[in-house]
């Protein structure tokens, strides 16, 4: 799995959530609301939780080893600490729209 996309928002006056970002991975699936943070020593980031899962302190979506977690954690903290967006060269094969009723649906040829 390759990610493809990083988009970042900084967010001003945060003490330490710093901004938000959306990766993209393969083309195909994106994850929101990953959020960076300004730890003691260091910056990280924090995938997104649910409300209920917060109190277990468990997420939403997990990478399943540390090797993973590093890599995208190092895409997203270079894309916000150069204020530049990551965009994969490479084309999708099929693109798709967000439906109003949050499904995927491939997009229609105009």
């Amino acid at each position: 799995m390759q990610v493809t996309n990083i988009s970042v928002k900084p967010i001003d006056g945060g003490e330490r959530l710093k901004g938000y970002a959306t990766i993209i991975l393969d083309h195909q699936l994106a994850i929101n609301n990953i959020k960076i943070i300004q730890a003691r020593k260091s910056m990280c980031i924090d995938f997104p939780r649910d409300k209920d899962m917060e109190k277990l302190k468990l997420e939403f979506i997990a990478p399943l080893n540390h090797e993973i977690r590093n890599h995208i954690q190092s895409l997203i903290l270079k894309s916000y600490r150069t204020g530049v967006d990551y965009f994969l060269i490479n084309k999708p094969r099929r693109i798709y729209r967000l439906a109003s009723t949050n499904h995927m649906l491939p997009s229609r040829k105009r």
